[in-house]
């Protein structure tokens, strides 16, 4: 079929009152381009600052461009009958069809093509699918983005990959793709179709990857982890556990099998110390800290011993971790040489929670439930799912665009035990979650995450496989995992969801009424049953609405302009209370029919006459289970329990959104139970676990405080191998003002000043850490004329997109800036020059009123301690050493590290920030000094700016 792309350049986002300012289009004949169309249209007022720094458009452009009634009607000459295919083809439509109505024209049909669906459906692990990101990871050529002509033309050329990506896909699946599109889109659908008839063949030869069973195509399971697939044993069976220090040593140290199967493998002493404590850990029987700088090389110091440890004993040994991304160095980088220095014996495996993994059934199930009236957003969800499952190896969200499929669809196709039918599901042997599971049962090493490790506990060991040695990398995080674990919370949203799940449209739609419908079609369904489900949907619409009513009870609390409030003894005695407690008392009749229902429901699956329909009711008891979990949760808000902290979290202002949280306040106690006492061998390691050389801040957190005095921990802190004193600068400026005193926008025309300056003197490759989101945005809308003007671009977390999003883009673009909070201060790789310049706004204390924080302060202060120095502090120099780490991640590198922050230098407790930095002392100069110091450091060419700082001066 031949197409017309469009693209359009508007002065907002509103059809209405905002003017297009420039028009481009294409004609798509057979995949190529045969023709285009350009004009600018003269606006009816002047364009406003920003889209002409977007767009590069400026008023002398248009000036004398032809209005809107000469533009429309040589358009629609232009696109003739051809189907209309946009990216954001709903904005761009919207935008025409108001125009062309305004010169007294119509659009043509509704209906056309929207390669930003298209490219959530086609390209579901894609995290991002504006039309930027996917035509530079698609290597298509793009002129300049915003404008419309080259828009259009990247946008056709992205048009065609995507036909070429939908070629590869099973004709099962276009099939299915094909019938979904058709009940939303008749064009997307004729598409889908023109791409199927131009597929060759089927054969299967085309699609050895893939398996299709029972109406779904997934990947197929890989020989990993299949229990009846024997292994030749390991050469080290025999090998004695007091002999894995001098083995370990051997393969790691000068040369050793490592130096000779690793091309530019060095061995390094601090890996080497690293090893030594570790296996004498695990050969002792004891626990570990053990600190290691950036560099150490201390993910292959713990994996070698700890692989030895497990094939010696014939048990795993599991691994944890805080991060994604260090799970895949593990999985993806580590292994494959752990598995040449085993002779290729060695087997690893990675497990997640299973709430990580998808369920191929429900996939199946919910793919089939999709109608005319299914909102079209659903219906492309579940149309990536089909093409996502083609491609997943594992099957796990890690991998899956949260743009592609949100969390609201997720929740309804993913792994649970609730609605798990085990072998009578179709799927059971190709299961993603049984595959990780049958593959950690029969590994040596197995690699999860601190989120599994703390359910592990809670479940009582059930979760991982039984273990005797345990890693624990990224240790620093463990308290905070553990207070979030060990505790619990109810989102109103989230119930919310699950309610509208259950049942909608009074009664029309949902679990509950589709169940009810099928089961009303089945012989064998017992008397009765139709009549409860029916009537279990208006009783979960009298639940909800009690729900909704104690949330907003129990929000009114939260002081406003406060997103949060601690709820103490003294909230049993508000109104609040008493109406939270008399609305859950309302719901009370029919949560113990729905808890009876749930319990009918599992035993009538037990006799179900098929499995498709087992599952299914499975499904309904496993979706009410949850939500009547929650709304139990919610309920249990009111009982006081030791040692826990309860409050509530307010969430947006026009429609709020409210949760209770419970949170131990000490985890010291239920880690030494739970974890340390059981276990002989805990290795917990980070290159930042020590404060000022010391153990004793983490020792007292985590609960060590009995083994230390048992004498059954060992610690060390291993140097990183970098030469912190020549490799980097710490710079103060000394006229640099109290920004926490000063308004957020005063503050932030100061700041946005003196970063501009700064990047210019390193030619971008900055990256400014904020502890503040409001100061972060402040700042980025200061500084972000500026840097364009200077040839750079800022890239600002959740301003510009997410974490990941903004990360990619800065590394394709060194020469810009990137602002981030919170998640960017660790996990951040950028080494060489990509990085030169890291600025920390401010030190990283922890708002103390967090209630949490409140209750730790209380019992610090209880015991007679200092909040200050005991907690506040401590964690505080432990967060400014992993801002600190983002900057020096190899021996070549070289960087400056500049504090807008005083106190560091400037306070008694400043030392503590700068003593626990390996081997570098801060540079206290006026700003201007501190420039010419970093100038001359980092070798730059350009000249230091001298602008005028009016709006500094003025302020």
């Amino acid at each position: 079929m031949d197409y017309v792309v469009v693209d359009i350049e508007t002065t907002g986002l509103d059809p209405v009152v905002d003017d297009i300012v420039e028009i481009g289009a294409v004609r798509l004949v057979d995949g190529e381009i045969v023709d285009r169309y350009q004009t600018f249209v003269r606006p009816s007022r002047p364009i406003p600052p920003d889209i002409e720094e977007l767009t590069g458009i400026s008023m002398a452009m248009v000036e004398q461009a032809p209005g809107l009634t000469d533009v429309i009607p040589a358009l629609l000459a232009f696109m003739g009958e051809m189907p209309m295919v946009a990216h954001n083809l709903a904005f761009d439509r919207a935008f025409l069809q108001r125009k062309c109505e305004q010169a007294g024209y119509s659009l043509a049909s509704g209906d056309g093509i929207c390669t930003l669906n298209l490219g959530r459906v086609l390209a579901p692990r894609l995290h991002s699918h504006r039309l930027e990101y996917l035509t530079r990871r698609l290597a298509i050529a793009q002129t300049s983005a915003h404008r419309a002509l080259a828009d259009a033309e990247a946008t056709a050329k992205l048009f065609v990959r995507m036909a070429e990506k939908a070629q590869k896909l099973p004709i099962s699946v276009l099939e299915r793709l094909t019938q979904m599109a058709a009940l939303y889109s008749p064009a997307t659908a004729e598409w889908f179709q023109a791409v199927m008839q131009s597929v060759k063949t089927n054969a299967a030869s085309e699609h050895d990857n893939i398996v299709e069973r029972d109406g779904l195509a997934f990947t197929r399971p890989s020989a990993e982890g299949n229990t009846n697939l024997r292994v030749p044993s390991s050469p080290l069976e025999a090998l004695r556990v007091e002999e894995i220090a001098d083995r370990a040593r051997a393969l790691l140290g000068p040369g050793g099998l490592l130096s000779q199967i690793l091309d530019g493998y060095e061995p390094r002493k601090g890996q080497l110390e690293m090893l030594e404590k570790v296996s004498q850990a695990l050969a002792e029987g004891k626990h570990a800290l053990v600190e290691a700088g950036t560099g150490t090389g201390k993910s292959m110091a713990y994996l070698v011993p700890a692989a030895m440890y497990a094939v010696t004993r014939g048990e795993p040994v599991v691994v944890s971790t805080h991060t994604i991304a260090l799970q895949d160095q593990i999985e993806r980088r580590d292994f494959p040489t752990l598995q040449r220095l085993f002779g290729g014996t060695l087997r690893l495996a990675v497990q997640k929670g299973r709430r990580n993994y998808v369920c191929l059934r429900k996939v199946r199930t919910e793919s089939s439930l999709v109608t005319f009236v299914s909102p079209q957003n659903e219906i492309e969800s579940l149309m990536s799912l089909l093409v996502w499952l083609t491609e997943t190896k594992d099957g796990t969200r890690e991998n899956l665009s949260a743009s592609s499929v949100p969390s609201n669809i997720w929740a309804r196709v993913q792994s649970e035990t609730e609605s798990c039918i085990n072998k009578r599901c179709p799927f059971f042997h190709p299961c993603y979650y049984f595959r990780a599971k049958t593959a950690a049962q029969d590994a040596h090493v197995v690699v999860t995450n601190h989120s599994l490790l703390m359910s592990d506990l809670k479940a009582d060991h059930r979760v991982l496989p039984k273990y005797s040695a345990l890693v624990v990398d990224e240790a620093h995080h463990l308290e905070e995992q553990a207070t979030s674990h060990l505790g619990s919370e109810v989102h109103s949203a989230q119930l919310a969801a699950f309610a509208h799940r259950l049942t909608r449209d009074r009664g029309k739609h949902g679990v509950l009424p589709e169940l009810a419908n099928r089961l009303a079609e089945s012989h064998t369904t017992p008397l009765g049953i139709v009549e409860k489900l029916q009537l279990a949907s208006e009783w979960v619409e009298v639940v909800q609405q009690a729900v909704d009513a104690a949330f907003a009870q129990v929000g009114s609390l939260v002081p406003e302009g406060k997103s949060e409030f601690r709820l103490t003894a003294e909230w049993l005695e508000t109104d609040a209370y008493r109406g939270f407690v008399r609305a859950l008392e309302e719901a009370e009749v029919p949560l113990v029919g729905l808890e009876r229902l749930r319990q009918t429901l599992q035993e009538l699956a037990k006799g179900a006459a098929t499995d498709d329909e087992a599952g299914r009711i499975v499904d309904a008891a496993g979706f009410l289970g949850t939500w009547l979990d929650s709304v139990r949760l919610l309920a249990s808000t009111v009982e006081e329990l030791p040692g826990m902290v309860t409050w509530v979290e307010r969430r947006g202002t026009m429609r709020p959104r409210w949760s209770v949280h419970k949170a131990p306040i000490d985890v010291a106690e239920t880690l030494q139970k739970a974890l340390f006492d059981p276990l002989d061998r805990v290795i917990l390691t980070s290159a930042t676990l020590s404060v000022r050389g010391s153990f004793d801040y983490v020792t007292r957190q985590l609960g060590l405080t009995a083994a230390a005095s048992a004498g059954n921990l060992l610690s060390a802190s291993v140097a990183s191998p970098f030469h912190y004193g020549t490799q980097a600068r710490l710079c103060v400026p000394s006229d640099v003002p109290e920004l926490a005193k000063m308004a957020a926008e005063e503050a932030a025309l100061w700041l946005g000043d003196s970063l501009l300056q700064l990047a210019r003197v390193s030619r971008g490759r900055l990256l400014a850490l904020f502890t503040s989101h409001q100061m972060l945005k402040e700042t980025a809308h200061v500084l972000r004329h500026p840097l364009r003007q200077a040839g750079m671009q800022l890239f600002a977390q959740d301003v510009d997109g997410s974490r990941a999003s903004i990360l990619e883009a800065f590394r394709n673009q060194p020469e810009s800036v990137m602002f981030g909070a919170q998640s960017f201060w660790e996990g951040i790789d950028l080494p060489g020059d990509q990085l030169t310049t890291l600025v920390i706004v401010r030190l990283p204390f922890a708002p103390p009123t967090h209630p949490v924080t409140q209750a730790r302060h209380e019992k610090i202060e209880q015991t007679g301690g200092s909040p200050f120095w005991a907690s506040s502090l401590p964690e505080a120099v432990v967060r400014f050493r992993q801002g600190f780490g983002r900057l020096i991640r190899t021996r070549q590198d070289k960087g400056v590290v500049v504090v807008y922050d005083k106190r560091l230098v400037t306070q008694r407790y400043g030392s503590a920030f700068v003593q626990s930095l390996p081997g570098i002392r801060p540079i206290v100069a006026p700003e201007r000094d501190i420039l010419a110091q970093i100038e001359a450091f980092l070798g730059s060419s350009s000249a230091t700016d001298k602008h005028i700082r009016s709006a500094r001066q003025s302020s």
